[in-house]
């Protein structure tokens, strides 16, 4: 189970070019890489946080998917 798109982006990448040369194209900003794992930490550093689009009405957070609003509403926020 991945937590973020940024995570299952970055297992998918990894299992997706093993035993392949070439270059690794960013999908997002196409930043081109020689390595898989420079690909992925240029992911985590630049986009990871880039992807959350819930965001939380009563404090700063923000989260990759409703169901995870949902919850820290919940748990952080219940009256």
């Amino acid at each position: 189970m991945f937590d973020s798109p940024a995570k299952l982006l970055c297992h998918l990448i990894e299992h997706s070019f093993e035993g392949m040369g070439g270059t690794f194209k960013c999908p997002v900003c196409f930043t081109v890489f020689v390595q898989a794992n420079k690909l992925q930490q240029h992911i985590f550093a630049v986009h990871g946080q880039e992807d959350k689009i819930y965001d939380c009405s009563q404090c700063p957070q923000k989260f990759f998917f409703q169901t995870e609003l949902q919850n820290h509403t919940l748990s952080q926020h219940a009256q």
